[in-house]
Parts: C-alpha cells; structure tokens; sequence
C-alpha cells in the first residue's frame, strides 16, 4: 500500500482487517524512526512492510509498482 492509496477516500467504509493493518504499519514506521535507523533504511523497511501489507490483504499489486528496491 503506496502513502496515496493509504490516504485515498474510499466510496465505503474499509473492512476493519485493512484499518489494522494501516494503524501497524504506522506504529512499525514510528518505531523505525525510534530506532534511529537512516532515512533510507526506514524506507526500504517501510516498502517491505507495505507490500507485505498488501500480499495479505490479497490484492494485486499495481501497474509499474515498484515491489523492489536498490540494495
């Protein structure tokens, strides 16, 4: 889940599964950030998590996404 489509308005309400894990996701970024961990590190952490996010909410990923990053 890209930061657009977390913050994307949806016509109905998100099921409560996709509501937990974006509250995790923004815990495990806060807890990233405590850990005084580089920008760059948080952010292919970050990636990771969202597309594991995403594989367990059982949707596609999206045309061009970037699922890798450099490493």
């Amino acid at each position: 889940m890209s930061r657009c489509e977390m913050n994307m308005k949806l016509p109905f309400p998100k099921p409560p599964f996709e509501e937990f894990l974006e509250e995790r996701l923004k815990g495990f970024e806060q807890h990233l950030q405590g850990e005084r961990m580089t920008l760059s590190t948080i952010d292919q952490r970050m990636r990771a998590a969202r597309e594991f996010a995403t594989y367990l909410i059982g949707r596609p990923h999206r045309f061009r996404e970037q699922t890798k990053g450099k490493i």
